[in-house]
């Protein structure tokens, strides 16, 4: 090839950066093209023996994003309406609380009367401590794969145990443990029975439910709802023999699915939150989902506190005990434990609720 090279050069045919000629004849002495042969020299040299391709391995140009995203589940706020506390620990069987009743009367004075007495009721209710547990492993490999995607995957699981641990608690609060003296905040057997919310009736039918009254009689949804609470706010001081008020502390606890109608505007533009705050002042408002229920949505009305003494406590033995971290051929795996005594109710009287709206 240089040769030929060569040889066209000493004619002063030259190219720095010529490859091959194209296919030819020399025919007495001049130069034919020979197209066909050409196209055919320049076919094979453009015919691919690889797979044909223009990129790069996806994983050089993907960016992993150095933050992490949780899935959330719903929120867990037994807690705002009571408060929680811990009592023993998970060695203890049983607690009790007292309650006391004073009872007696009073006749007119006399000298040698004494016919009538006072005296002291006293009772001990019993409840249970309940253990529950989870566990976590993590394997050698699993450990280093996960390590590449820049988490640190015992941390990780010990978080989602903490995580299951606190969703447990809180349930046991609501619900307490089926077949044990644990009871929680909707379903202790001493909770007064549940109020009904009131009937309107517009064109001949009657509606009970939030939704009903807001959607047939739009302009007074605000005073519907209103009236609601109000009703319940009332049975909680007419059962309480005047010592809760206007001024008492109190929580509101409605489903998340029912929030929305406490914003909704009357023909004066006033909510049924605004209304309940500037009538009862010490009143928070929460929400709770757990109130969404197989026999309606439910209000859930408490006074906390009242005289410096509980009405109810999240009580709880332990919140999260962790194991020994125990070592395997290739493996490590620990256990996580939680001890609850559900919700202690001390005054039910206290306590309202409501299931329709």
């Amino acid at each position: 090839m240089s040769a030929i090279f060569e040889q066209y050069k000493e004619r002063g045919l030259s190219s720095p950066y010529a490859v091959d000629f194209m296919a030819y004849d020399e025919i007495n002495g001049s130069i034919r093209v020979d197209y066909a042969k050409t196209e055919q020299m320049l076919a094979q040299d453009a015919a691919l023996t690889s797979t044909p391709n223009v990129g790069v391995p996806s994983a050089l140009v993907t960016l992993i994003d150095p933050s992490v995203t949780e899935i959330l589940f719903s929120a867990m706020n037994a807690k705002k309406l009571v408060p929680e506390v811990k009592k023993g620990s998970w060695v203890d069987k049983y607690t009790r609380f007292t309650i006391t009743e004073y009872t007696g009367s009073v006749t007119p004075y006399s000298d040698h009367g004494e016919n009538v007495s006072s005296d002291l009721n006293f009772e001990s209710p019993q409840r249970e401590n309940f253990l529950f547990q989870t566990v976590i492993r993590y394997g050698d490999l699993e450990e280093a794969t996960v390590a590449r995607q820049r988490l640190s995957l015992a941390s990780e699981k010990q978080k989602a145990a903490a995580t299951i641990l606190a969703k447990a608690h809180n349930k046991f609060y609501l619900y307490g443990v089926q077949g044990k003296q644990i009871y929680g905040l909707l379903n202790d057997p001493n909770l007064p029975s549940t109020q009904s919310p009131n009937s309107i009736t517009i064109g001949g039918s009657s509606y009970s439910t939030w939704a009903d009254k807001a959607a047939n009689d739009a302009q007074n949804a605000a005073n519907h709802v209103y009236n609601d609470v109000l009703k319940l706010i009332n049975a909680l001081c007419t059962d309480n023999g005047g010592h809760v008020d206007a001024n008492t502390k109190m929580v509101l606890a409605v489903s998340n699915a029912r929030a929305s109608y406490l914003n909704a505007l009357n023909a004066f533009g006033l909510s049924a939150t605004k209304m309940l705050k500037d009538n009862y002042p010490n009143l928070k408002i929460i929400q709770l989902s757990e109130l969404s229920t197989a026999s309606g949505e439910m209000l859930y009305l408490i006074a906390p506190e009242l005289f410096a003494s509980k009405t109810a406590e999240l009580a709880y033995s332990e919140k999260m005990r962790m194991g020994r971290v125990v070592p395997e051929m290739s493996s490590f795996k620990q256990k996580a434990v939680g001890g609850t005594w559900g919700a202690i109710i001390k005054r039910p009287s206290l306590i309202k609720t409501m299931t329709g709206i």
